[in-house]
């Protein structure tokens, strides 16, 4: 998947992805450029962000990912921490620090969807909280129940180009609200033949309010759910949601939240949860 995954990507736009990180790291007070890209990839998104000044750890569970874009920003010439680790397994302490390691912690691209097992999600969004510095900000992105459940569903989609093609077959389980894809590529050699490569992955669909839900168990406050590339509240028919969210400040036996309420004059108030 790594050889193919800039090839079928190649229609996303990147560099607007990370301009639009920065504007809602920006719009909800970042407090500092140290960020982690959980779950990087070729390193797509991490490259250009780290361009923007950003202090980038990125991390992905792919030695062959972590290759090419240990490569990429190497050819971009910017300095990227690159490590290998699986999100779901037991994090070092070279990822801890007393005041939090991270002003910001970003997963994109259905990172969280590819976690089958929602106590694994659960516990993410716990140790993510962990890792953030006082009013640092969390951004991920979801596939929508929209777009798993009708728009993929169990639907067939093909793509023919002349360096490659492939025919994507999904299946959606109403039960265990699984989406198993099932993929045949034909990639193009220098000789004029084609290789065929077959993969199988699955994500699960994710209630967006039981997410809102779980964030406020892990004491995060959600500061937004947005529609893909947008600031507005995420619709029914969107295809991915963008949750905005930070860790609550517990003080003198209660809970602070700050939500911003007016984001032209960029003034916040504070909620009390006891």
């Amino acid at each position: 998947m790594a050889a193919l995954y800039d090839l079928l990507m190649d229609d996303v736009d990147y560099k607007a992805w990370a301009e639009y990180i920065h504007k809602l790291l920006q719009k909800h007070g970042c407090p500092g450029k140290r960020l982690l890209d959980a779950g990087c990839g070729t390193g797509s998104i991490t490259i250009p962000l780290a361009q923007m000044g950003y202090q980038v750890t990125a991390v992905d569970n792919s030695a062959d990912m972590l290759a090419l874009a240990s490569a990429k920003g190497q050819a971009a010439g910017v300095d990227i921490r690159w490590l290998a680790q699986d999100i779901t397994a037991e994090w070092p302490e070279v990822f801890f620090s007393e005041d939090g390691a991270f002003d910001a912690i970003i997963a994109t691209f259905d990172v969280l969807n590819h976690l089958t097992e929602s106590e694994d999600l659960q516990m993410l969004l716990q140790l993510f909280g962990q890792l953030l510095a006082d009013g640092g900000i969390l951004i991920f992105d979801v596939q929508t129940p929209y777009k798993l459940q009708q728009y993929l569903g169990d639907n067939i989609f093909t793509l023919h180009r002349p360096d490659v093609a492939y025919m994507w077959e999904n299946h959606f389980d109403v039960e265990t609200q699984i989406c198993q894809m099932d993929i045949t590529f034909f990639k193009r050699c220098e000789n004029g033949l084609y290789r065929r490569y077959t993969m199988q992955q699955e994500e699960r669909l994710y209630d967006l309010d039981m997410l809102q839900l779980w964030l406020h168990f892990r004491d995060m406050a959600v500061l937004g759910v947005y529609g893909e590339l947008s600031e507005q509240p995420v619709q029914p028919e969107d295809l991915r949601a963008v949750f905005v969210a930070r860790p609550m400040v517990y003080e003198d036996g209660c809970w602070y939240e700050t939500i911003d309420m007016d984001t032209e004059s960029n003034e916040e108030i504070d909620f009390i949860e006891e």
